[in-house]
């Protein structure tokens, strides 16, 4: 059986009204917070990587690396304003175009997510080929989520800021779930969600917190 292409699309063009000012541009380790998740999707088997933005995006959070490498697509999302849901299908119809039979999304404030989870989650699909699979912590999936090409037009239906684990609750698909780590699912919203997470990844380093 012909292996099947895995696009991932790391939605990096939200707001961040929350944080009060781009969370991706933030120091994270040797690199920015936006940065990491990137690194991770392209060491993972996962090709292409599919990087939606906003319109005016001056990319001051990605390294010249990690642009100009082979597996990376920039695609500009003019919609973004209005939603995930738009700037998912932005990436989704770029991965389309690519021909790809399954999409793998990942969010640009999840830094824990490795390119270990990801190709184990992309393993776990290439396997059984469920309509999805997703990446979950007691039970509750969460992102990282491989869609198969049969989810497309759903994912393509959704509105504002529904995401496509809005489509978890629908007993028309059938997913899988890959348990891992708890860290792994820890997303960054606020400067309280920051502060965390950087004591935690300098705890797991074995650094003191502020020592640099």
């Amino acid at each position: 059986m012909k292996d099947i292409t895995i696009a991932a699309i790391y939605l990096a063009a939200g707001q961040s009204q929350r944080m009060g000012a781009d969370k991706r541009a933030l120091p994270w380790g040797d690199g920015t917070l936006g940065a990491a998740g990137l690194k991770a999707a392209l060491r993972s088997c996962l090709a292409p990587v599919i990087v939606v933005i906003p319109p005016s995006d001056t990319l001051a959070w990605l390294p010249d690396a990690l642009l100009g490498h082979d597996k990376c697509r920039l695609v500009r999302c003019a919609a973004c304003h209005r939603g995930l849901a738009h700037s998912l299908a932005c990436g989704l119809r770029r991965a389309m175009e690519e021909r790809a039979d399954a999409a793998a999304v990942l969010l640009a404030d999840q830094p824990f997510v490795t390119s270990d989870t990801i190709n184990a989650l992309a393993g776990l699909y290439r396997r059984h080929r469920p309509d999805y699979a997703a990446f979950s912590f007691s039970g509750v999936p969460m992102p990282p989520v491989i869609f198969g090409s049969p989810m497309f037009p759903a994912l393509l239906a959704l509105d504002g800021d529904a995401g496509g684990r809005t489509l978890f609750r629908d007993p028309h698909w059938h997913g899988l779930l890959y348990e891992g780590d708890a860290s792994t699912g820890i997303d960054i919203d606020t400067k309280d969600d920051y502060e965390r997470a950087t004591i935690y990844r300098e705890e797991k380093e074995g650094r003191p917190h502020g020592r640099r």
